[in-house]
């Protein structure tokens, strides 16, 4: 049974198989190989030196929650903030738990 040609989802060539030419799928499976590995690992996008030291960072020197405006009574109950939700790569701001669990993958309005 054979199928009919598709175009590569990365550069629009033909394709008699999957989603992507032969040259794209080999970069797509290295990209599923290392997540794969990364998962095995227990690391997660929030795992890496950057966001642990910028989280560290903000509980230190936080005084006051970006979306509700309060003062922090509690060190325990400072969070890390993506201003930009959905977006592990934004940057942070701190937050109450509550504010932050609440607020959800919303963006600020």
């Amino acid at each position: 049974m054979s199928r009919f040609p598709k175009p590569c989802l990365a550069c629009n060539k033909l394709t008699t198989g999957g989603s992507y030419c032969d040259a794209h799928q080999a970069i797509v499976d290295q990209k599923e190989r290392v997540r794969q590995n990364n998962r095995k690992r227990g690391r997660t996008l929030y795992d890496s030196t950057y966001y642990r030291k910028a989280r560290a960072y903000l509980r230190a020197t936080a005084t006051h929650c970006h979306l509700c405006k309060q003062p922090f009574t509690d060190r325990k109950d400072i969070t890390a903030d993506h201003i930009e939700a959905g977006n592990p790569l934004s940057p942070l701001a701190p937050a109450h738990s509550l504010c932050n669990s609440r607020r959800g993958n919303k963006p600020l309005t």
